[in-house]
């Protein structure tokens, strides 16, 4: 697909790593104007050094995202990116690690979309999520992750049909596993594993199409979403095979 000519004002969180990163370096390389959110100082540096405009900010921290975003001009497109992955090993149930996995998530991802609302409203514009594939079946160690993504489907189709009557567009991606830090930490089997260029593509090709839900690959997530339908004991068998050491 072309990218859009119309320059755009786009904010991406989670643009110091991963697939934030490539998607930050692939709308600068299109001329549109990139707010550049994350805490990676050298990371940071490099995208202001391609022309983006780079806020250090902890997403957590819901005041100084509100103040933050208030400063910012124009945004047509935010894409939500930021976040994180820890495993829990049964049958030691960290709760700790849990709460810390939800929390980062769900707030980084709460925050950006509160501070970041007002000027989609004004611009009529698009907010992005980034789910997981993880979502659509159980797996035996990511009890934290995946019930975070399951959170982070269930609030963006919310947002779908409560944003509309203020003509903000709202799309969900879903990724299946792509190279990044993050997923580095994985030693079990990845299928159909992608590159950060890969999703960066996907996910842009996505937005300029209006899609409301952005899957790749479509052979490990439609897969993945005819197991859901299942019965239980179908699912939790092939669960316990890819996730089994």
């Amino acid at each position: 697909m072309t990218a859009s000519t119309e320059k755009q004002y786009i904010l991406i969180t989670g643009a110091t790593s991963g697939i934030g990163n490539q998607l930050a370096k692939d709308y600068l390389s299109e001329n549109h104007h990139v707010y550049a959110v994350g805490r990676d100082d050298n990371a940071l540096a490099e995208l202001k050094s391609l022309g983006a405009e780079t806020i250090e900010l902890d997403l957590m921290n819901q005041e100084e995202v509100i103040e933050a975003f208030s400063k910012i001009g124009r945004v047509d497109l935010a894409i939500c990116g930021a976040g994180m992955c820890e495993y829990l090993d049964m049958p030691n149930f960290d709760s700790a690690k849990f709460m810390k996995v939800m929390s980062v998530n769900l707030g980084t991802l709460s925050h950006a979309i509160e501070g970041v609302l007002p000027k989609l409203i004004e611009s009529k514009g698009r907010l992005v999520g980034i789910g997981s594939a993880s979502a659509y079946v159980p797996f035996a160690r990511a009890e934290a992750y995946g019930s975070s993504k399951a959170a982070v489907h269930y609030l963006m189709k919310t947002l779908q049909i409560s944003l509309a009557p203020h003509d903000v567009a709202v799309s969900l991606v879903v990724p299946g596993f792509v190279e990044t830090p993050m997923t580095k930490q994985n030693d079990f089997p990845m299928p159909f594993i992608q590159t950060t260029k890969q999703a960066s593509q996907a996910i842009r090709d996505g937005i300029d199409s209006g899609h409301e839900v952005i899957e790749f690959p479509k052979k490990l997530t439609l897969p993945l979403k005819a197991l859901g339908t299942l019965p239980d004991l179908v699912w939790q068998q092939v669960s316990e095979k890819i996730n089994k050491k």
